[in-house]
């Protein structure tokens, strides 16, 4: 506790410093917008008016009327005549700036330097469809897309404190759900683009970070990134073949500029809590229930848990609030420095950053370093290189998105509020004499589940121009990653301490050598072709030691042989895949668009014929608005139909999945010849399946591009439709044949929905400005054949031990992440005794569908017969909302998200509703309403001794909509006249400052079960999300 107030102090400090920075801003405005001269020392605020006048013409030379004309960082000016002519006082000419606007014209922003007369040729801003987008092996222009593919511009999260790429892809783009699963900082999180396709394999997209296809977003700073681009449909992805079912996020990083060269230097302080706490009983409360339901399930020799003496005393005392002792408040900084500039024949940017954040849960932290150099050189005419160097350190300590009911959550939410964290020799309390009989909240917290991942990536290209229209590039990319991972926990109830160590070195390394044609025939043939050859290889080896009932516990991690016992393991993997990628894209009159691409891959993976795939996909739009007889219809900008097809895949096996393995384990493989001995021994494990084949999605894709008076409204709408086959399941082997489990290609699965993203720049005026953009996408994920199978089972892990059996299902005609229990009617009442008591229940108890009441093997039984669907996990309508208003130096941004139309399993209300399990009391306040003849209302049993609840029931199911303030940000931009060396930028914001939600959980979006698949949406106490104040100031030279 003493750690935290000196932390909390150093923040107060830290806010009080920020807010003199703001107020020495305003002070800074108001002194710097006047001189003293020798006549007025004291500055007068009479100046004496100097005059500037001239005139505004087109690129053409001709006048412009209309032309708005203001003096910056005032409200004063005027707009130019029919002539194109204006006149405007300033104050001190020396010292005025003027700025020009019109519509469909870029701005333009004059110093007066002292002049008069000041003539300006305006010039025709660049049109959105002229914007130049990244997509697989090259670029095109935004007009000319036939496929689905979508853009962030920083314009949409700059004033934002964003940490990681999956906080600039939230919310922001149309068919994209990013859900953090652990809410800690540098936490897991789920991104899924356009539903899932797999069963066994990832569906997370492929990120390509600067041409390096398959990198690792968490490697990067989002301050260095200059674009993101996703490519969603077939016609995109098929280009990246076995590798783009599950789409693709291409990010580019920042490059230098031979204009002029800029040095940032900004940093940021973060102050978190936790988004909400579970509302347990306090002590008083806690001890009176748990003798009321003593008494009531004890019969005639009850006796009360506690003794009246010992009720008397929780009166008055407070007891340990087990979730204040794991929680806190939480502290962060970041720092950040870049330079980049250049020269015609060379451009170089040069970044470095530091981020330390504090994880609201005790001992749960994360640290990133990174450097990033990016270098362009023009070495001839003809001959172009680029090298990017990127080193990245990340440190954390108990982050993973694993917090089952088992988790420092789930366990602060079980443990009794009459038991101490620490017992009278200063050791924690080893159990829980009263609740729960898991581990000591505290404790686990302060064991260490640490990862420290170092990586060093490089790659670069040549571009030589044969001559104008022919380019070959030869690029390459080397990827190295050592992992080490430190874990310990102190056992204090069993008395068994253990840790381990692992290391892990991973090398991946990529050859890519790409051929471009472009060609202009008659000014109405554009023609483009690209032809590539690329090459990746990639290896990882493992070893990892655990050792059990440590001598020297102090030591943790540090000294593993001093134990009783330990084991040791290792795993090598290599993998290869080559490919021929091919695409033509076509334009006639700039109005009619074909693209055709096709992409053959042959993977390691696999064995024989079926090591090769191809992937065509085919692409075609039409620019209806550049057609003749649209040409009335001015206001509309753009309007282009798109249909694309497509067919991608996925590699969803282990390196190895098509060979038989053999298991060396201890457990598995082990004999013993004497008492207390193991010998290392060998089998034959999970049997090889030489007949895999890849998982194939075909996607149909038909959008539309919408855009009105020059773009300043635009709408994007797609519908999509996918279809996966070949699945690969894991499927387990009988034991009379060898047992382990063994792949095969079964089943199909599909995803559809529509998309529609609405951007406008609502209000542009001389000093003020408000756009906005909203995206909402509907989908429907669906199982539709297993094989020869009406389901498959799968285990979560939510639970922990608390389920009968496996709590997910696969079954056609409902999606990959659906939940698998009894469902609920609510409580027996008085007037349905006669039935309950065939049940062997009574009112008040929980009551469940029976779907088989008239089973003559087991009449009037809740059983396994009776499970059905329950729920689903997989949302199927997501909101972004963003909102950024600008007045003269002020910038403000609102950003809300929004998930709906799916459910949550509520193991951890579960648990400490129903004692159970984990929990053998009841903690939560809702068992103060339970049922009762003058409560039948309630939705809560009462406590009589024929009652069973269970945990896979419909009764623990929640809606988990929710709509959530994401971000809200004020930012102050000092005026360049102030410190005329620099300019100065403040923010201040806020992150998750509002929820709306009837989850009873702490927090809608975080989840515990991560099973394979998209097996996901259990609440066993997962890491919620913070909410957190940010204080930045940036500083550019």
């Amino acid at each position: 506790m003493k750690k935290n107030r000196l932390l909390g102090g150093f923040f107060d400090q830290s806010i009080k410093v920020i807010l003199l920075c703001f107020l020495f801003s305003g002070i800074l405005i108001i002194f710097g917008s006047f001189e003293a001269s020798a006549d007025d020392p004291l500055g007068s605020f009479e100046f004496q008016q100097q005059p500037i006048s001239g005139v505004v013409s087109d690129e053409n030379g001709a006048p412009m009327p209309g032309v708005n004309v203001q003096l910056q960082g005032t409200t004063i000016g005027t707009i130019t005549d029919i002539n194109g002519r204006y006149s405007l006082n300033v104050s001190n000419t020396s010292e005025a700036v003027l700025i020009f606007s019109f519509v469909g014209y870029d701005q333009q922003v004059v110093p007066a330097s002292g002049r008069s007369s000041i003539n300006v040729s305006m010039k025709s801003a660049t049109s959105a469809l002229d914007e130049v987008i990244v997509v697989g092996y090259g670029t095109t222009r935004k007009a000319d897309l036939t496929g689905s593919v979508s853009a962030v511009s920083d314009e949409q999260y700059k004033t934002q404190p964003v940490t990681r790429v999956d906080e600039i892809l939230q919310g922001r783009i149309a068919g994209v759900n990013v859900t953090a699963i652990s809410g800690a900082p540098g936490g897991t999180t789920s991104i899924r683009i356009r539903g899932s396709n797999s069963i066994t394999g990832s569906n997370e997209p492929l990120y390509v970070i600067d041409g390096f296809v398959g990198a690792d977003m968490s490697t990067v700073n989002p301050t260095d990134i200059e674009s993101i681009q996703i490519l969603k449909d077939a016609s995109s992805t098929a280009i990246y073949g076995s590798r783009g079912s599950n789409g693709v996020v291409l990010i580019q990083t920042k490059r230098g500029s031979s204009r002029d060269s800029k040095f940032t230097i900004s940093s940021r302080y973060y102050l978190s809590n936790p988004i909400g706490k579970w509302p347990v009983m306090n002590a008083y409360d806690f001890v009176t229930v748990a003798n009321e339901r003593a008494l009531a399930l004890g019969g005639p020799s009850a006796v009360p848990k506690y003794s009246d003496e010992e009720v008397e005393y929780w009166k008055t005392h407070k007891g340990t609030d087990w979730q204040d002792e794991v929680f806190r408040t939480a502290g962060g900084q970041e720092f950040q420095l870049d330079y980049s500039g250049g020269s015609d024949r060379i451009t170089y940017f040069v970044s470095g950053n530091y981020l330390k954040q504090d994880g609201i849960i005790i001992n749960s932290d994360f640290k990133r370093y990174s450097l990033r150099t990016n270098v362009n050189a023009k070495l001839s005419d003809k001959f172009n290189a680029s090298l990017k160097v990127n080193f990245n350190r990340r440190e954390s300590n108990n982050i993973s998105g694993g917090f089952s009911t088992l988790g420092v959550v789930g366990l602060a939410t079980a443990w009794a509020p009459t038991t101490p964290v620490y017992d009278e020799l200063g050791n924690f309390t080893a159990q829980d004499p009263i609740s729960s009989i898991k581990t000591n909240p505290v404790e686990s917290a302060m064991n260490d589940g640490i990862s420290e991942i170092n990586s060093f990536s490089t790659n670069g290209n040549f571009v030589y121009t044969f001559f104008k229209g022919l380019t070959f590039d030869v690029g390459f990319g080397v990827n190295y990653t050592n992992t080490q991972g430190k874990n310990f926990s102190l056992g204090a109830m069993t008395k068994q301490p253990s840790a381990s160590r692992s290391s892990r070195d991973a090398l991946f390394l990529q050859s890519t050598n790409n051929l471009t044609y472009t060609k202009i025939f008659n000014n109405v043939h554009n023609l483009t072709i690209t032809g590539v050859a690329e090459y990746q290889w990639n290896a990882s080896d493992y070893f990892t030691v655990s050792s059990q009932e440590l001598l020297f516990p102090l030591l943790r991690y540090n000294a593993l042989s001093l134990a009783k016992t330990y084991t040791t393991s290792n795993s090598y993997t290599k993998s290869t895949i080559g490919s021929y990628i091919g695409r033509i894209n076509y334009s006639y009159l700039d109005r009619y668009l074909v693209t055709i691409s096709g992409r053959n891959d042959r993977s390691s993976k696999f064995r024989g014929k079926n090591q090769r795939s191809f992937f065509p996909s085919i692409g075609l739009g039409w620019r209806i608005s550049e057609e003749n007889f649209m040409a009335n219809l001015d206001f509309i900008s753009n309007l282009k139909l798109r249909a694309s097809w497509g067919e991608t895949g996925s590699q969803a096996i282990n390196v190895y999945g098509t060979v038989t393995s053999y298991d060396t384990g201890a457990r598995q493989a082990g004999y013993s010849f004497a008492p207390n001995t193991i010998s290392s021994g060998i089998r034959i494990g999970s049997p090889g399946n030489p007949d895999l084949k890849w998982e194939t999605t075909a996607q149909t894709n038909v959008g539309i591009d919408l855009g009105l008076f020059k773009e300043r409204i635009t709408l994007e709408a797609d519908w999509f439709y996918k279809y996966t086959t070949d699945l690969l399941i894991n499927e387990p082997v009988p034991g009379y044949v060898g047992g382990g489990s063994i792949y095969n290609n079964v089943g199909a699965m599909s995803n559809r929905g529509f998309e529609f993203n609405l951007s406008a720049r609502v209000i542009e005026r001389n000093d003020f400005s408000w756009r906005s953009n909203f995206n909402i996408s509907f989908l429907t994920n669906q199982v539709e054949d297993l094989g020869d199978r009406d389901y498959l089972l799968m285990r979560g892990g939510a639970g922990a031990g608390q389920v009968q059996s496996p709590e997910m299902i696969l079954k056609p005609g409902h999606s990959i992440s659906s939940y698998w229990g009894v469902k609920s009617l609510g409580i027996w009442q008085e007037d349905e005794a006669e039935l309950a008591a065939l049940y062997k229940r009574s009112p008040g108890d929980y009551k469940f569908e029976d779907l088989n009441p008239n089973d003559p093997q087991n009449p009037y039984t809740i059983d396994a017969a009776d499970y059905q669907i329950i729920g689903s996990g997989l949302p199927k309508k997501m909101i972004g909302f963003n909102n950024t208003i600008s007045y003269k130096r002020f910038t403000l941004n609102a950003f809300m998200q929004a998930m709906l139309d799916y459910d949550k399993w509520n193991f951890a209300y579960a648990q400490i509703m129903i004692a159970a399990a984990d929990a053998r009391e009841i903690l939560h306040v809702d068992v103060m309403d339970r049922w009762s003849p003058t409560n039948t209302d309630s939705k809560i049993a009462a406590f009589n001794p024929t009652n069973v609840g269970l945990v896979q029931a419909s009764n623990w199911m929640e809606s988990g909509n929710y709509l959530r303030l994401k971000n809200i940000s004020l930012t102050y931009t000092l005026p360049k006249s102030v410190l005329r060396w620099g300019e100065l930028t403040a923010t201040i914001s806020g992150q998750n400052m509002w929820t709306l939600t009837n989850y009873k959980g702490i927090d809608p979006e975080t989840y515990s079960n991560t099973g394979s698949g998209d097996v996901k949406g259990g609440d066993g106490g997962a890491y919620p999300n913070a909410k957190t104040w940010t204080f930045g100031l940036s500083l550019t030279f």
